[in-house]
């Protein structure tokens, strides 16, 4: 997502932590203080995958805008392991004490 690729993952793990999607996660996101900045999917199968990239490819052809705006948003986005670094700092000098 840093050099503005949109990622169409599975929900699972840390990949659903991460990825809200542009349809159906718009709540989700916005209570964690984000917006949605990709596309994901249910499921291991073939049908999962090809919802997910139909609704990308879609709004790459209807709506570039929309889609030019989504990659800077994502680029945007922090993910790298600085925040949660000092939290676990926190916590560990917090029960230290």
């Amino acid at each position: 997502m840093r050099y503005g690729s949109i990622p169409i993952v599975r929900k699972t793990g840390g990949l659903y932590d991460t990825v809200f999607d542009a349809d159906h996660d718009k709540e989700r996101a916005q209570g964690h203080g984000l917006e949605p900045n990709g596309f994901n999917f249910d499921g291991a199968d073939a049908a999962g995958v090809d919802y997910a990239r139909n609704r990308a490819i879609s709004a790459w052809y209807d709506g570039r805008e929309w889609l030019n705006s989504l990659c800077k948003r994502v680029m945007d986005q922090d993910w790298s392991w600085n925040r949660p670094a000092l939290d676990y700092l926190e916590l560990y000098h917090a029960s230290r004490k």
